[in-house]
């Protein structure tokens, strides 16, 4: 177990299963100790190139802007959103939900939770492969039913690991469209700070 720099505040909410039981839940976004099945929910959801190694994701969450949201009934992890804010942007970098939940309510409870607490004038986004599977399609869309808009530039989302792929993208954002200027502007902000990627940052600057 680790620390994790985020803010904390616990809200219980009720979902509904195809019974009609309500199923209580909670969220949880503090400087907390992180749990295992956090970890361990991150690192089986997202392949080696597309996330970080343990040790920097600890680094991470002593970061003043990111945060990180954990969905749990009965205190079992549900779900979780690692998410940046950078006050005009908030970024989403990782959403995960824990084999055998279902998406269809916990990506849609993860991002009402994440955008109600978003400020007025902040754009929340998020990054999709241009060429999905078919499971990175059904989430892309309980992203668009929440009230993102796929914006047309593409995207370069480079690896996380030095010698590893890098992957095509679109930016989805809510709650409506950006333009080519911000789409810019929020692309040098990622490389920067989300990526490290400094010296590409610079590059594409020029």
């Amino acid at each position: 177990m680790f620390i994790c720099n985020v803010r904390f505040f616990h809200i219980f909410f009720s979902l509904f299963q195809n019974n009609g039981m309500p199923i209580d839940y909670s969220f949880q976004n503090e400087i907390v100790m992180m749990a295992n099945d956090v970890w361990e929910l991150m690192s089986s959801s997202f392949d080696y190139e597309r996330r970080r190694c343990k040790k920097e994701f600890e680094e991470i969450c002593q970061r003043s802007s990111y945060r990180l949201i954990e969905l749990r009934s009965d205190n079992q992890l549900q779900g979780i959103v690692g998410y940046w804010d950078f006050s005009k942007w908030i970024a989403i970098e990782h959403m995960a939900v824990q084999p055998g939940e279902d998406e269809k309510l916990i990506v849609p409870a993860l991002l009402r939770h994440l955008l109600s607490a978003a400020g007025k004038g902040v754009f929340v986004i998020a990054e999709v492969d241009i060429l999905q599977n078919n499971s990175q399609d059904a989430i892309k869309q309980l992203y668009k039913l929440s009230g993102f808009i796929e914006n047309p530039y593409v995207y370069i989302q480079p690896s996380y690991h030095k010698g590893c792929a890098s992957f095509p993208q679109r930016i989805l954002s809510y709650p409506h469209a950006i333009s080519y200027e911000q789409f810019k502007e929020l692309r040098s902000l990622l490389y920067r700070f989300v990526y490290g990627k400094n010296k590409l940052c610079d590059l594409i600057a020029k």
